[in-house]
């Protein structure tokens, strides 16, 4: 890999959204590191690639992945979170504050602790890179509508989208001066409904990489397929 290519980062790389982030960043021109669970073999062998293998249910794992890449490659310039799909133990809809307390706290640790430690050690990251690199320097959560809308079988992925939501909102609002941009995803439909499954990794990795390649924008970065960014009314 060549050492002069900014480095793009994503923790958590599924087939859909992780996939597809990792291809739209790799056909920028970034060295790209994908982070999962399982390992991916095949994702070594491709020249501007390297995969990390840990579990973002456990936040102490979060820095030793951002050493790897330091170590190896150096500091990201971009970093997506995009774990927190991950994360949806079920609770019972018409009872949801009975879902236990070890099942909540798993899903806050993939949803928002693990992604706090990420954004801390992205702005780490940030300020480590030369003044003289261009590279953005942007931090993007892949969220949903959970942070505004109650599922109540969802109670416990919609608490830690909420905390998240209002942690990149203060980062946006704290970070903007140096820089450092920070945004919570969130893909809808034309009509403003969340598309719920029907989720488009291709739309993310575009509307990713047009992300990173702008100033600070609004926060909460709601978008639609083949349209981009649109304000929509909560």
């Amino acid at each position: 890999m060549s050492a002069s290519l900014p480095i793009a980062l994503i923790l958590g790389a599924g087939a859909n959204v992780g996939a597809s982030v990792a291809a739209a960043f790799g056909a920028k021109g970034y060295r790209v590191v994908t982070v999962s669970r399982t390992a991916s073999p095949s994702a070594n062998d491709e020249p501007q690639r390297l995969h990390i293998q840990a579990d973002l249910a456990d936040p102490e794992s979060v820095s030793a992945v951002f050493e790897t890449v330091r170590k190896q490659l150096g500091n990201p310039s971009v970093v997506v979170y995009n774990g927190s799909c991950a994360a949806a133990n079920l609770a019972n809809p018409d009872d949801p504050l009975q879902i236990s307390l070890q099942d909540v706290l798993r899903d806050m640790n993939v949803n928002t602790f693990s992604a706090l430690v990420a954004a801390k050690e992205a702005v780490a990251s940030f300020a480590a890179l030369p003044e003289e690199n261009q590279a953005p320097r942007t931090f993007i959560f892949t969220g949903n509508a959970m942070n505004n809308l109650p599922i109540p079988a969802l109670m416990s992925a919609g608490m830690g989208k909420s905390a998240t939501a209002h942690m990149i909102m203060t980062a946006a609002h704290v970070y903007a001066g140096r820089g450092y941009r920070f945004y919570y995803a969130d893909e809808r439909k034309a009509d403003r409904t969340p598309v719920y499954h029907a989720i488009d990794g291709e739309a993310h990795g575009e509307f990713y990489v047009a992300l990173s390649e702008k100033e600070q924008g609004p926060w909460l970065a709601t978008f639609v397929k083949g349209t981009g960014y649109v304000a929509f009314e909560r």
